[in-house]
């Protein structure tokens, strides 16, 4: 059987190029369609003419992120950017049969879902975060709990994406985590596969020594709630270790100055956003990663530490869970947990053996964990489910 060609669709970039790079390569790659701005598409390896990129909407709420004012009018933009992929999709498939498999990211696949499936091809609803409905009264709880304001989804983005769920001929997701919060009725069409991560960008780089004197700890992601950093500082404000350092990598969002006063502090290091060259260099000089989200699909920045040698703490709302355990790179921790953390913090910091020791295993693991892997997974689920459909 031959291998199956795919259009793949989301409202911004996330891993959709790393994907595309590898389906391109091996002749697989019909169209991305994403709502990614185009002046930002540079090295991405990927010829311009397969991929459609509308990113006005994206560009619109850039300036925005971090104001909480402006969260319902980045929401709006957010719903109308992801409607708009859906079209740009439905448009590109009533000039072209070609692909075997429309990959759509969840929420932008309502209507181009529909009409790959009249066309009798697979519909694939890709969820990176935990199912809609959990996620949203996860993040909800923690809102209330910290006495911060949150806007839940509108019924309506939940029910379409329901739709979404129940139509797809597959739901793909990156852990058994996320697969857990779906229902169990569609539990059967949820498959996992873990994401992969670029070995070329993020690897082990030996002439970057650790500190001797400084206990180094690293975060890398959106400086939100939904991440929990607030259990981090909490954590490394508990650690006993003076020669202590937190880095703190990410981009602002609408819990701006939830954090501000957080940031204060001579031993915490604020970065905001780097190219990957710095955040390569930043892995391997940290001592350990540490991620502590209310919830997560499977956070790539985990695999990116672990590519270059990084120890990991995680909590088990990260998707990672596996992974870490498995392989020996770390530790995992409940969600909300800062003595937890402490506790894991204090392990690593007084045995520097431990910290090598899980480097190596993750340097080791990471051959294994590419997105051309990621890829060759995904055929073979795609092939069994022609095989299936056919039957």
């Amino acid at each position: 059987m031959n291998k199956p060609k795919y259009i793949l669709s989301a409202s911004g970039k996330f891993w959709y190029f790393e994907t595309g790079k590898i389906l391109y390569q091996r002749n697989q790659l019909i169209k991305i369609i994403t709502g990614r701005p185009s002046i930002l598409q540079h090295n991405e390896n990927i010829p311009k003419n397969l991929i459609i990129s509308s990113g006005i909407f994206n560009i619109l709420k850039y300036p925005f992120l971090s104001m909480r004012s402006m969260q319902s009018y980045i929401k709006l933009l957010s719903i109308i950017n992801k409607k708009n992929i859906d079209r740009l999709v439905c448009n590109f498939l009533e000039k072209n049969n070609e692909a075997d498999v429309l990959l759509g990211l969840s929420g932008v696949a309502l209507n181009s879902g529909k009409k790959i499936l009249s066309n009798d091809k697979i519909f694939v609803c890709e969820r990176a975060s935990s199912h809609i409905v959990y996620q949203d009264n996860i993040l909800a709880d923690e809102y209330k709990a910290l006495n911060r304001e949150y806007r839940r989804n509108h019924n309506k983005i939940i029910e379409d994406e329901l739709k979404e769920y129940e139509m797809a001929d597959m739901i793909l997701v990156p852990s058994n985590f996320v697969k857990k919060t779906f229902d169990k009725k569609i539990m059967h069409k949820v498959n996992v596969i873990n994401f992969g991560v670029n070995i070329q960008n993020f690897f082990k780089d030996d002439k970057i020594k650790k500190s001797q004197k400084y206990f180094d700890v690293l975060f890398v992601g959106g400086i939100s709630i939904r991440k929990g950093l607030h259990y981090l500082i909490e954590a490394f404000n508990k650690l006993k270790q003076k020669n202590k350092r937190l880095h703190i990598v990410g981009d602002h969002t609408f819990d701006k100055n939830f954090f501000e006063k957080k940031f204060k502090d001579e031993k915490i290091i604020y970065y905001g956003h780097i190219n990957h060259l710095k955040l390569n260099e930043l892995y391997n000089k940290a001592h350990v990663f540490v991620l502590p989200s209310i919830e997560e699909g499977f956070a790539t920045v985990i695999l990116q530490a672990a590519a270059a040698g990084c120890p990991i703490i995680a909590s088990e709302n990260t998707g990672a869970t596996e992974f870490i355990q498995n392989n020996k790179i770390g530790y995992t921790t409940p969600i909300r947990d800062p003595i937890a953390i402490t506790d894991k913090l204090e392990t690593l910091s007084e045995n520097r053996n431990l910290i090598d020791e899980f480097s190596f295993n993750a340097t080791k693991t990471m051959k294994q964990n590419t997105w051309s892997d990621y890829v060759d997974q995904l055929d073979r689920l795609i092939l069994e489910l022609k095989k299936n459909k056919t039957q």
